[in-house]
């Protein structure tokens, strides 16, 4: 990189380095908006009711498997300031290896990352049609599924992150 940035751009991963995320699996994200500004709505007695552009996110997330013929989609949710799904990887692949090197986290192609940039460039997209000048949060976080029980754990804070929103992490009053 340039020697004027002096490492400013460079940005550790939080990604599993032993886990190659064009394999087959089942991921947990959540996507946060910047500074965590309300963007999609509003959550009223226990209620997330999407405003436009909160619409647009949730049309951006089912049109996934569109673009992405091999994920498929599963509980999801649309906060004011971030949003929570699961989805599934599912190309046939053995994921039961690991790997040592995951091609350095670059968004390869049908990649976890690839396919959650696709979804942020979409929603970006559309807030630009609608005159929102929308920003995301710099990069993801995700969770690797691997058990039944962190599965079911999981969907149902998914569920119920509505009616968690004033004791959620990401909640705030703006």
């Amino acid at each position: 990189m340039n020697k004027k940035f002096k490492g400013v751009y460079n940005r550790s991963s939080n990604r599993a380095k032993w886990w190659d995320y064009t394999n087959d699996g089942t991921y947990f994200i959540t996507i946060c908006t910047r500074d965590m500004k309300h963007y999609f709505g509003y959550v009223f007695q226990d209620k997330m009711y999407l405003n436009d552009l909160g619409k647009c996110v949730l049309n951006c997330w089912f049109s996934i498997p569109h673009y992405y013929p091999f994920v498929v989609l599963d509980a999801f949710i649309v906060m004011p300031n971030h949003v929570h799904g699961i989805l599934h990887i599912n190309r046939g692949n053995d994921n039961t290896k690991n790997v040592d090197n995951n091609k350095e986290f670059k968004n390869v192609s049908g990649s976890l990352g690839s396919i959650i940039k696709g979804f942020k460039v979409g929603v970006k997209k559309d807030a630009n049609s609608l005159g929102i000048a929308f920003f995301w949060q710099d990069g993801y976080h995700d969770h690797i599924i691997r058990t039944v029980s962190a599965y079911q754990n999981i969907a149902n804070y998914i569920h119920t992150n509505p009616s968690r929103w004033n004791k959620d992490r990401f909640y705030n009053e703006f």
